[in-house]
């Protein structure tokens, strides 16, 4: 498995976000609107693997009209992570494009997207995340990943 997991959400326009998860073997660079829970569901989904929630978990970020579906799927410590893009985020009916697939243990995954989002806080603090993402920072959900990322798994 790879150790070295990079994660990076930039605000980058009024409701508008950029993406970047990559690894020693490749990226995914994402664009993602406001209009849904992105950053909330993404970490509500690492922080139930980081408590060792079986099963597989689906986080769709929208870009209007096209969208990215992460699969989230555990493997023991592991996680195998998939992300496809969909022409047309509504109808996901066809196959969608793969644009990065990975496999990291999950607790590399939680360090990464805290770190992400941890830098985000340090860099605009949750006034100008407000400002520019047009809801509030995802304050209570990075604390429960940070909190589910220091707990032993069982």
């Amino acid at each position: 498995m790879k150790a070295s997991l990079w994660f990076t959400w930039t605000l980058s326009g009024s409701g508008w976000a950029d993406c970047t998860i990559a690894d020693i073997s490749g990226e995914a660079q994402l664009v993602v609107s406001y209009v849904a829970y992105a950053p909330e569901e993404l970490i509500d989904a690492v922080t139930r693997l980081a408590l060792g929630e079986p099963g597989d978990h689906k986080v769709m970020f929208e870009a209007e009209p096209n969208g990215y579906l992460w699969h989230l799927s555990p493997d023991g410590d592991a996680v195998d992570v998939r992300i496809v893009e969909y022409a047309d985020a509504s109808v996901r009916t066809r196959p969608g494009d793969v644009l990065w697939e990975a496999r990291h243990p999950i607790e590399v995954l939680a360090r990464s997207v805290l770190r992400g989002f941890d830098r985000v806080a340090f860099d605009l603090g949750e006034d100008g995340w407000y400002t520019d993402w047009r809801r509030p920072f995802p304050r209570r959900e990075l604390e429960a990943l940070r909190t589910a990322w220091h707990k032993p798994r069982m």
